[in-house]
């Protein structure tokens, strides 16, 4: 019989938890850098940024 350690499990969540918190920040990171690469072009078409990215979501 496997004997059950509860600390083995406590580590498990603390790792999907560190996994989950990273990736969260990854993907922050991701739509702000790509909010702010597109502010220049849209400042340009003097656009909201509503109409802009709807605009940007509908072309593809």
């Amino acid at each position: 019989m496997v004997s059950f350690d509860p600390t083995t499990l406590g580590y498990f969540i603390y790792l999907v938890f560190a996994v989950a918190a990273t990736g969260a920040v990854a993907g922050l990171a991701a739509v702000t850098e790509f909010v702010v690469s597109n502010r220049r072009t849209r400042v340009a078409r003097h656009q909201t940024v509503r109409t802009y990215y709807r605009g940007l979501a509908l072309s593809h």
